[in-house]
């Protein structure tokens, strides 16, 4: 980012970013294929039981292989992604022993969806949580008490609770979008008090944020996390996974992670804060690629306009830079406790084996080193 650069982001719709929702769809995600793929419909709503009676993998070997061409909309298209993904998951984890092939059945439609989705064909923020939802009431607001989830892989309050908290966080955070953009756009206009006034909400938006997102612990047990919970959100190390009749090789895919958001990645993005570290840069821009595509567009466009900080910087104003260190702190502390919350349901039960978060990557050293290159974007 340069302070001179152009602004590429004025309509955040064109992202695929609603004004309430954020990141989340802006219509509610769609609970059921058609006839046609019921036996997708059918496995995935007994997937738990289907699982527990170890009866999921001759269950999905033994289904009949679907094409995806009568799959037209993006709620279709999400909905059936959705669900191949949870079988996918569930059919690699979901015994005594992990799978090392996919059956063609399942392999063949998944990869065919990622291809059109443009997603790799694992478990990912996007399915499992932006994805995975459904109003109570349908004619009150999108909230916290007033959601289910659509696809659990054990069920219970404790999984459900997670995907749902989590969905909390993206509409918690929803009304930073705007101010992002209208705090690069206020640069370019060279409005102080504009500037100023956004950064000071921006850094309100984060530290709620950060409360929805401890907001976690309040129905989701952390031993029932890592134990029932986080191994169907794993991906595949190496040496990977066969996808049958699609590719003879192995594929490797990080599993579902906080970090294929693309919320925080947003607000690092607005605010001009780069992450250069080898633990650092790879493993967040790699990230990415499971994001829905026009929010990959949306970091990219953000990333490329004018940088708030380095404008900050060369105004030399005492409440522009009090106003921008605000964003920084909230933004340090929300990592922080990002990095408390993973003690607290990971780091405790892991009893000296390497720490490795369901994205593949070593959690805690990542994020130690995410907040460090957060605080030295503080301004004196």
């Amino acid at each position: 980012m340069t302070t001179h650069a152009s602004i590429r982001v004025s309509d955040l719709a064109g992202y695929s970013i609603d004004p309430h929702h954020g990141f989340l769809p802006a219509q509610d995600p769609l609970d059921a294929l058609d006839s046609r793929f019921a036996i997708w419909e059918s496995l995935a709503l007994d997937l738990s039981a289907l699982v527990m009676t170890g009866r999921l993998r001759a269950a999905v070997e033994h289904m009949p292989e679907l094409a995806i061409d009568g799959l037209t909309s993006e709620p279709e298209l999400e909905r059936a992604f959705l669900l191949l993904s949870c079988l996918g998951n569930a059919y690699v984890w979901g015994g005594k022993s992990p799978a090392t092939t996919i059956p063609r059945a399942l392999a063949v439609p998944w990869c065919a969806l990622a291809t059109r989705l443009n997603r790799p064909p694992v478990i990912a923020h996007a399915s499992i949580v932006l994805n995975n939802w459904r109003r109570l009431t349908t004619d009150e607001p999108l909230s916290t008490t007033n959601i289910d989830t659509q696809l659990t892989f054990l069920g219970g309050v404790d999984e459900k609770w997670f995907y749902l908290a989590t969905v909390g966080v993206e509409l918690t955070g929803a009304p930073v979008l705007p101010l992002l953009v209208g705090a690069q756009h206020a640069v370019v206009a060279g409005n102080t008090d504009r500037l100023t006034a956004d950064l000071l909400a921006i850094a309100e938006v984060i530290t709620q944020t950060t409360g929805a997102f401890l907001d976690v612990e309040r129905w989701c047990d952390p031993h029932v996390f890592y134990h029932r919970v986080r191994p169907y959100l794993a991906g595949w190390d190496e040496p990977g996974i066969v996808y049958e009749g699609v590719d003879d090789e192995p594929r490797v895919f990080s599993g579902g992670s906080a970090a294929q958001s693309s919320l925080i990645q947003a607000i690092d993005a607005g605010l001009d804060i780069p992450h250069e570290h080898e633990l650092t840069r790879s493993f967040l821009r790699g990230m990415r690629d499971y994001m829905p595509v026009p929010h990959r567009r949306f970091l990219e466009d953000l990333e490329a306009g004018p940088s708030v900080h380095d404008h900050v910087t060369s105004q030399a104003s005492p409440q522009l830079t009090a106003a921008y260190n605000l964003c920084v702190t909230a933004l340090a502390e929300l990592r922080a406790q990002h990095i408390g919350l993973t003690g607290r349901y990971i780091r405790r039960f892991e009893r000296g084996a390497e720490e490795r978060g369901t994205g593949g990557t070593n959690f805690t050293a990542m994020l130690t080193a995410s907040r460090a290159e957060t605080t030295s974007r503080e301004l004196s």
